[in-house]
This record gives structure tokens, sequence and C-alpha cells, in this order.
């Protein structure tokens, strides 16, 4: 089985292939000796983390093709991945051409391939690579119209571009016409849209808070949009603090929690809606008619108490009545952190936000109306 521990989905390219969509996939993954795993540096923030999940994942012994920055490339840590027995590694720069990848996979190297390293020098941090595919001549896989090669582009399309002197010239010498090249770059993973809604004062930015504490423990870089984020970010200490935006956040984020009460949202736009709520008998049976209206939809009754008629099991989560939210929010530090009991009850949702994120079918469309569940009609 080949496993793909990349930001990016490439299930499309290489088929049958499993998707490990962030840090915490890998390690639970249980990996056998026929296995082949393609991990990128970028999905571990440290080194040290790194390394222990690849050495844990070599004792396996499955075969590991790593993927690093070449601003952090070292004699010392090649050296260090040699002793893990990992001999097929690629060192990158802004763009990663697949083919190359596909090298590395035809072609396994041996210890005897591998060179003995000696110096130290990590380097600054820098941002993943692009993921580049290159075509040449007749049957390209891909149709779509070339785009202007700029550096700030809104269309929705993937960037097929013609490479710069080698498409449409005459071969030099010989007078006959050259192949047309393509490059194909991978897009970025769209951020997953979740929307929390409810009346004011029913919790819904201490549940946006958890949810996203939870989000960053599994390595899925959530922000939270609020319309008034001081006070949010006054309950939370940094880093947390600093993922709390009043617009839309930076790109890069892969989870968006949306607490803002405008109804402008279109609902083709939004992956998941939670619906927050009162543990009040009258307003859970008026919520419960409204899941109905969409299968992307949860509710969370806040402040549940025992004697609460439980929902759809699929779509009801019931948070606990829980003093100690006061307490944490003079400590600076998310509930979740503190009582990991009390975050057992999150994990449906952030187990749904986990599977949505990594949902190959899906998709964020633009247009249509505003639907009347999140415009609060």
């Amino acid at each position: 089985m080949l496993y793909l521990a990349f930001s990016i989905d490439l299930r499309d390219r290489f088929k049958g292939a499993v998707w490990l969509a962030y840090a915490g996939k890998v390690q639970e993954t249980e990996f056998h000796a026929e296995d082949t795993l393609v991990i990128g540096e970028w999905m571990f923030p440290h080194r040290d983390t790194l390394l222990q999940t690849l050495s844990r994942v070599r004792q396996s012994g499955v075969r590991v093709v790593f993927i690093g920055q070449s601003a952090r490339a070292s004699d010392d840590f090649k050296r260090e991945l040699y002793l893990l027995g990992i001999y097929d590694f690629l060192f990158v720069g802004d763009e990663l051409v697949l083919q190359d990848l596909d090298e590395l996979l035809k072609h396994p190297r041996s210890a005897s391939d591998v060179a003995v390293y000696l110096s130290r020098d990590e380097g600054p941090d820098v941002e993943a690579p692009k993921l580049v595919d290159v075509f040449e001549g007749d049957g390209e896989p891909f149709v779509w119209e070339p785009l202007d090669d700029v550096e700030d582009t809104t269309s929705p399309q993937f960037d097929a571009l013609f490479q710069p002197g080698a498409a449409g010239k005459l071969a030099q010498g010989d007078g006959r016409h050259s192949p047309s090249v393509r490059r194909f770059v991978w897009p970025d993973p769209t951020p997953l849209c979740v929307r929390i809604l409810g009346e004011s004062g029913c919790g819904k930015s201490f549940v946006a808070l958890q949810l996203a504490s939870l989000c960053h423990g599994r390595d899925l870089q959530a922000a939270v949009v609020e319309e008034h984020v001081e006070p949010l970010r006054g309950w939370c200490e940094e880093p947390l603090a600093s993922h709390i935006y009043d617009a839309a956040p930076p790109k890069g984020y892969r989870v968006i929690l949306d607490t803002r009460a405008d109804g402008d949202t279109l609902v083709s736009e939004i992956d998941i809606i939670l619906l927050v709520t009162w543990p009040d008998t009258n307003q859970l049976k008026d919520t419960l008619q409204r899941l109905d209206m969409l299968d992307r939809v949860m509710c969370i009754v806040n402040h549940a108490s025992t004697g609460i008629a439980p929902g759809r099991a699929d779509s009801m989560v019931y948070i606990p009545h829980e003093p100690r939210q006061f307490h944490a929010m003079r400590m600076r530090t998310p509930l979740v952190d503190l009582d990991p009991r009390f975050a057992e009850a999150f994990l449906p949702v952030v187990e749904r936000i986990s599977t949505r994120y990594m949902d190959p079918n899906r998709t964020t469309g633009k247009g249509g109306e505003p639907h009347a569940l999140v415009a609060g009609d």
C-alpha cells in the first residue's frame, strides 16, 4: 500500500493510495513491511517530532520516501535518516516536480548509494513547495486553457501554464517544431469552512475556542472568526489567541471556525454547520426539525445535563455542564487542555471535521442563494 503524508491530496494522481492529511494520521496508522510511506517534512512543525515518528514507522519495516526542504538540508540530518534506514530522500525548494518523486519511487536506493554526512546546518524554516507535473507532446491529460502567468489570481482553475521558451517555438538548428510542454501546479487545499450558529449567549465562542484547540492538537491549523475578537482573545494565551480574527484569515489554515451572525454566507461555501443550543426541550425540538434540512448540520447542546433525550446519534453532541469553564477562562487556557474527559465530548465534532477535510469529493462552490438556516430566517 502507498501512503502519502502531504498537505495536498494526491490520490487522483496516485491511484489507490491512502492520504494521511496531517501528522496525527501518520502516528495513528499501522504500517506493514510491504507498505511505502511518502512523507513531507512540512507536515511536522519540529524535527524532533518528525524523527521520532520516522523511527516508529521504520520499526514496522515500511519503506520511507522522504521529501525535505532544501533550506534545511544538512549532512547531519541526512546521516540521521541513514541511521533510520531511510535512503530515499529528496530535498526541494519552492517546487516539487512530481516526476522526480516518480523516479524515487521506481528506483529505490540502497545503503551504499547514500554517502556519509559530516556537518550540521539546518538553516531557516521555509514554506512547503508547490507540487508540479510536467507534460510533453500530444495526448496531454489536462485540457484547461492556459492562465496568465501572474502572481495573484482569483481564478478557481488549475494553474496549467506553458513553460517559458518551450511551447510553440521552433527547435534551434533543425527547423522542427518542438513539442508543447505544459506545467500543472496542484492547487492548495481549500480550507474547511465551519459555521457556528446559535442565539446570543449560547456559547458559540466557547465552542469555537475548544474546537480550535483540539484541531491544533491534531495538526489541523484552525482559525476562529469572530465579530468582536478582544473578549475571546482575552480568554486564551498565545499562540492560540493569534489565530482569532474579525475578518477572513490569511491563507494557510485548514479549518475556519466562523461564529459571525451575518446572513450573507452561501450554503455552497460551508462544509459543516454547527447549531449551538441550550438544553431546553422546546428549543431542542425546533432544532431537531431544522437538522433535517442539511446532512452537513450538527447540533451541539451546551451545558447539557442528565435526562436530556438523545437525538440522532450522528448529528447530536452533548457538552456537559462544567463549572470549571470559568476557572479555565481565568487561567486563559481552553478547558479541553485542562480536562481530557471534557475534551472527549467534542471528539465527534473533531472527527467530522477531520473526515470532511480529507473527503476527496469535497468541493466549495460559488453562486447560489443564502440558505434560510444560515441566514437565520
